[in-house]
């Protein structure tokens, strides 16, 4: 069997935010199937009759499926990784935990009966299940989970499914366990959603998209405690608030706030206006996107305070009489240690920028209205129409007026 194919299977599992691992050969890494769960609530707990029963149950071209009466639901592969004839080794590949569907306060405390677990671990187990992955098509995830093995390990999987009822226990006997005094079940996970949301606005600040998704996504897997009885109003609710995060995280990219108060206001008008779940989720995406996008374009980090001043006064009064003299007395130094600054930060002069700001939103307004040329001109300050027609031309490659029939053209 082919490692390669295994660090493969494990990537695309972790990929769907499902737990993916190789177990180690003593199975000192078992306690992961439950996230820690019997581990935390109980002090003396032991996996020692789920790995007698993996041992017992796994087989070769099978998927051992257990769903525990946490309703946590796991998956073991067996795999030989054959050298040779004389060295065949075996390992096993755990999945999981996942959830077919979030347990109901009603199946939560009857699990907590059944265990004779304290009330007050009520908001504990229901963060806990909140960090589960669910998903979205039960049937689809095992098909694809079972192809994926079938493809990868070269063997015809069929599953195996237990459960774990009355009459099978895959764990230790519970009246042998003592319940821990402080079990913290939700510390883990709720640490973990911060670290990710953390990974997640650090990538956005530097304006790195595919790590951003890659976090969002994981990000995403965190279902936080609803606020409301309407699902679309908790989805609106979060989708604020990362918006708000989003901004911040643009703030320390050195994004001016001009810009990211545009982007943001946008986007709150945009989940205001949203009427289905699924249009959420084109908008979160779009969202990150943006955002990492703006940082992309607008972050002026690496200069200057009075480079970023030359730039962020352009980007928002082109249309005044802007000119080399005008910004050095402004900054205070003369106009050849600007323009070999703002040259040597930015690899281009101070006058081509305010050109290239200036013919660029004339292009924003060639676009969208019916502007006389000479106005678009004077807007974007320019009251010399053949000076404008001349460096759009320079700039474009046509006229302004040869752009707008290619527009209509189009």
């Amino acid at each position: 069997m082919n490692l390669d194919n295994l660090d493969l299977f494990v990537h695309i599992m972790q990929a769907q935010n499902v737990p993916c691992y190789r177990l180690e050969t003593d199975f000192s890494n078992l306690y992961q199937v439950d996230l820690a769960l019997r581990g935390r609530l109980y002090t003396n707990y032991n996996y020692q009759n789920l790995h007698d029963f993996i041992i017992s149950h796994c087989h070769d071209s099978e998927i051992l499926r257990i769903k525990d009466d946490f309703h946590l639901v796991n998956y073991f592969i067996l795999i030989e990784d054959t050298k040779s004839e004389s060295d065949k080794q075996e390992f096993y590949i755990s999945v999981g935990p996942v959830l077919e569907t979030m347990p109901t306060p009603d199946q939560i405390y009857q699990l907590m009966a059944k265990r004779a677990l304290p009330e007050k671990l009520l908001r504990d187990l229901q963060t806990y299940y909140c960090n589960i992955t669910i998903p979205p098509d039960f049937n689809v995830f095992e098909s694809t989970l079972i192809n994926i093995a079938c493809h990868l390990f070269s063997r015809d999987f069929k599953f195996q499914t237990f459960s774990d009822s009355g009459d099978l226990s895959i764990e230790s006997i519970i009246g042998n366990s003592q319940l821990s005094e402080d079990p913290s079940i939700a510390s883990q996970s709720i640490e973990e959603r911060y670290e990710t949301e953390e990974n997640l606005l650090e990538a956005i600040t530097a304006g790195d998209h595919a790590r951003a998704v890659r976090y969002h996504g994981k990000f995403r897997n965190f279902k936080i405690m609803p606020r409301s009885e309407n699902t679309l109003t908790n989805r609106k609710n979060l989708v604020i608030v990362l918006n708000t995060l989003c901004r911040k995280a643009v703030q320390k990219g050195h994004v001016h706030p001009m810009y990211i108060d545009e982007l943001s206001t946008r986007f709150a008008i945009q989940i205001n206006q949203v009427r289905s779940l699924k249009d959420l989720d084109t908008l979160e995406s779009d969202m990150i996107h943006k955002y990492c996008l703006l940082v992309h374009n607008r972050s002026m980090k690496n200069y200057s305070q009075i480079v970023q001043q030359c730039i962020t006064y352009t980007d928002f009064h082109y249309a005044e009489p802007l000119t080399l003299a005008f910004f050095a007395e402004r900054c205070h130094v003369t106009k050849s240690y600007l323009s070999s600054l703002f040259k040597k930060e930015t690899g281009g002069n101070l006058t081509d920028y305010i050109h290239s700001v200036r013919i660029s939103h004339s292009l924003f307004l060639l676009n969208s209205t019916q502007m006389p040329i000479h106005i678009v001109a004077a807007n974007c300050g320019y009251n010399d129409i053949n000076y404008f027609i001349k460096l759009f031309k320079r700039l474009n490659g046509i006229s302004p007026k040869q752009y707008r029939i290619q527009l209509r053209n189009n």
